[in-house]
């Protein structure tokens, strides 16, 4: 799966000091300073209001640029990432809510739903807004709920790219990933049926999901690819070699599960007393130690949830000195 999952932790606490703190500030003030292309050092504003999301610009393939802080759809749609949520109209509300928060880089699949997430993004965005990046995937099926199959059949995918364009409005789409490599089917082939659809104009760039170093060298002996994301946070560094590279390619790295998902962080504990010591939830905390992790790095958290939004997206303007990062990257 992509994106982080609902974080119950910090659905149990939405009225604890930490949220009230953070969100008692308004919302205006940060996009008035997105306005003014400031950016908030936090060191200096201990409980800053949501700002944009902007703390620096990625290229997607030299060409594409995005906030480095995207937002991930996966979570919008119905329990178990099945069927529609219930209530349509909230989702389609954060949806709006990142996007005026600076947030121009969305990442979607057909599986999420499936086909829901696709929909929504259509209902509430369409028409998009100049410079807006919406990335969806293809590749990984939904049998029924909790269930996720790959199906990398090239005929299978050249379909996934034709409907996806539809449910999204879109005459092209910016990135286009492959969800999971299928291994009954040679990547080569299911990569082809992405380049057709590349040469065609379908897509503009390709990327790819939970590779390492050499998956991604094969791959791109077939096509160029701009982009990975695999599993990847503060307590789960299972594909550092996997960023390691995408660094010295100069490849955007898109973590899922970027705040450790429904488990939270294995490492929380040792989080907390820094995340207090700043002001902030281990959440935010771990966003802003991923986004100063690697310029490559382009976190997408996830949620249902406009308060997390906000608390997520005012992570961005976290500014953490060399020496509380590495006491962090320690706990």
């Amino acid at each position: 799966m992509k994106d982080e999952p609902l974080r119950t932790k910090q659905e149990a606490a939405e009225d604890g000091l930490t949220r009230r703190r953070f969100l008692g500030t308004t919302v205006a003030g940060g996009a008035a300073l997105f306005a003014a292309g400031s950016r908030a050092i936090f060191a200096a504003a201990p409980s800053p209001a949501p700002t944009s999301a902007v703390s620096s610009i990625w290229k997607l393939g030299g060409d594409l640029p995005v906030n480095r802080l995207g937002f991930g759809a996966m979570r919008i749609t119905g329990d178990g990432v099945w069927g529609w949520p219930a209530d349509r109209e909230n989702a389609r509300k954060v949806l709006r809510r990142a996007v005026d928060l600076g947030v121009n880089l969305i990442d979607t699949a057909d599986a999420y739903g499936p086909e829901v997430s696709e929909l929504l993004i259509a209902e509430a965005l369409h028409p998009y807004r100049k410079g807006l990046v919406i990335a969806t995937k293809g590749g990984l099926t939904r049998p029924g709920p909790g269930q996720w199959v790959p199906n990398g059949r090239p005929e299978y995918l050249k379909q996934c790219v034709d409907k996806s364009l539809k449910r999204l409005k879109l005459e092209r789409i910016d990135l286009y990933q492959l969800h999971r490599v299928d291994p009954k089917v040679p990547m080569k082939e299911s990569l082809g049926a992405l380049k057709e659809s590349q040469q065609a104009g379908k897509i503009r760039h390709v990327g790819l999901s939970e590779v390492g170093p050499d998956e991604i060298e094969r791959a791109r002996k077939v096509l160029p690819i701009v982009s990975v994301q695999n599993q990847y946070n503060i307590g789960n560094r299972k594909w550092e070699k996997t960023l390691v590279y995408c660094e010295k390619e100069q490849l955007g790295f898109m973590p899922w599960s970027p705040v450790g998902g429904n488990r939270g962080l294995n490492s929380e504990r040792g989080l907390e007393a820094a995340a207090k010591d700043h002001g902030l939830s281990v959440y935010q905390l771990a966003l802003a130690w991923l986004l100063q992790r690697s310029p490559v790095m382009l976190p997408i958290p996830g949620t249902s949830s406009i308060a997390h939004l906000e608390e997520n997206v005012a992570a961005a303007a976290v500014k953490l000195s060399p020496a509380e990062w590495k006491t962090i990257d320690a706990a």
